[in-house]
């Protein structure tokens, strides 16, 4: 190889050296840098959405007051109170369980991190229930989460 490249005159090494440069450019250009731009777009576009989102649930936060406690129906206990949200939100439920006379403890599986947190959103604005303590974990899907989540009646 090495002696088929000194056969070569001067302009033709240049011209060869020159192609391999434009080659490799090219490569790395539509190999690295096109994807990633497109990925760091998308991110940022991902980033742009959850911004706008964390706004409008502050917005709805600080516009909409939240009921003092005992103002939900009295015939509604907290595990029916926090099943039929969950339904409404299009939650799926895997297990809930009593926790004590104010308490419910929920296990879920693969639910949109949007949607819980506008489910808790709810649940503490409409019906006065808080988180008490939260453990969650990814999916294996992006946006999704798996987790136990400890409600309580204030």
């Amino acid at each position: 190889m090495r002696a088929w490249f000194d056969n070569l005159q001067p302009r033709e090494r240049w011209i060869l050296i020159a192609g391999i440069v434009v080659t490799i450019g090219v490569v790395l250009w539509a190999g690295v840098l096109r994807p990633l731009r497109a990925q760091s777009a998308s991110l940022q576009a991902a980033v742009e959405s959850k911004q706008r989102l964390l706004l409008d649930l502050g917005r709805l936060g600080a516009s909409a007051p939240a009921r003092p406690p005992g103002t939900q129906s009295p015939d509604q206990t907290l595990v029916v109170v926090v099943d039929s949200t969950a339904q409404a939100h299009g939650l799926r439920i895997t297990r809930s369980r009593p926790n004590g006379p104010s308490g419910v403890e929920v296990t879920l599986q693969a639910v949109p991190f949007d949607v819980l947190v506008a489910w808790l959103m709810t649940l503490h604005g409409t019906y006065a229930v808080d988180v008490e303590s939260a453990q969650l974990s990814t999916a294996r899907q992006q946006g999704l989460v798996n987790g136990q989540v400890s409600l309580h009646r204030l």
